[in-house]
């Protein structure tokens, strides 16, 4: 697949640098540049537009799981949207593979996310167990395990 993205830099009179995040759209033939991202003079702000674009791609790939249903394709696993965050967690918890874990976790609706963090967070004891893989991997920020 052609990647869908370009960046587009711009220099000022007084040689300063700025770049932008964008999607690079062909129609019949005729390239077009759609930005998506605002102008950022440093990495830093490029970094917080980026992040942005990701959260907005995780909804839309939240929303498209619920689509088809609720069970993760990849383990089976099946977490309801009317589950409390101490559920979800027990099920969670008992994902042996720590990697599994974090695919699961990842793909739960943000409302869940938040929910099931703050749980574990506030409830577990974060120095042992699955919680202690939780509080290591979690990104506040992001609002997902990385």
């Amino acid at each position: 697949m052609e990647n869908i993205f370009a960046l587009v830099s711009r220099t000022d009179k007084d040689g300063n640098v700025s770049i932008r995040l964008g999607l690079r759209l062909k129609i019949a033939g005729i390239e077009s540049f759609c930005p998506v991202s605002k102008w950022c003079e440093a990495f830093d702000a490029f970094e917080k537009e980026t992040r942005a674009v990701n959260r907005s791609l995780e909804q839309m790939r939240t929303k498209a799981q619920t689509l088809f249903g609720s069970r993760s394709p990849a383990t089976g696993i099946e977490i309801r949207p009317d589950m409390p965050p101490d559920e979800i967690w027990g099920i969670l918890a008992a994902i042996g593979d720590e990697e599994i874990l974090v695919s699961v976790f990842n793909e739960l609706d943000d409302s869940q996310k938040q929910a099931v963090a703050e749980h574990v967070l506030t409830q577990c004891n974060i120095f042992s167990s699955k919680a202690a893989v939780f509080s290591r991997r979690y990104d506040s920020e992001a609002g997902c395990m990385t």
